[in-house]
């Protein structure tokens, strides 16, 4: 009798222990799918021009992932305006860099007095819907000639904020539609 309940439990211990095997295979799968599909745009490259007392800052945008961003926004903290692409696509075909020039000048209230957290944001949506938010930290420090401060935008160290859908989200998201592009 002892032998029946040692041979049904293993027999119920392997039949768990493969069941928790096929899910991992099936949510890393999923996961995997899901990242693929996503887009991944950074600030690649910043670079500044000086004339008189205007900034300009020409930021080099670039999607790095492997789906296309909709309705890219990028926006400065005390530059009034902003950019905008409609498509940025992922290397391939249609890659491309796109550049912005935020022109800053001697009043733009980012260099005329001190700010606690100045920001580069970089704002975009996936082929659902979802959003995605690149923070860029944009330091102050102080200057010999007016206006009294210049501005150094951190790239390396960005503030990510991307959707964390479930696995049943993502199923569902990957079963709805397929990138077109």
């Amino acid at each position: 009798m002892d032998w029946f309940w040692l041979i049904g439990f293993l027999v119920l211990l392997l039949a768990g222990g493969g069941a928790y095997y096929l899910w991992q295979v099936l949510a890393a799968q999923t996961r995997d799918d899901f990242r693929a599909q996503q887009p991944v745009l950074r600030v690649t490259n910043l670079s500044a021009m000086h004339a008189g007392n205007m900034l300009t800052l020409i930021p080099q945008i670039e999607n790095v992932g492997r789906g296309v961003a909709y309705d890219c926004v990028l926006h400065l903290g005390g530059w009034e305006g902003s950019f905008a692409v409609k498509k940025v696509y992922p290397p391939g075909p249609r890659y491309q860099k796109h550049v912005a020039s935020l022109v800053l000048g001697p009043d733009a209230p980012l260099r005329a007095k001190p700010q606690s957290n100045g920001y580069l944001r970089l704002s975009y949506r996936d082929h659902w819907g979802l959003k995605y938010d690149c923070w860029y930290l944009v330091t102050q420090f102080p200057s010999s000639q007016p206006p009294l401060y210049n501005i150094q935008i951190d790239l390396e160290h960005p503030d990510v904020n991307e959707p964390t859908p479930s696995l049943w989200e993502m199923r569902r998201l990957l079963r709805k539609s397929t990138p077109q592009e």
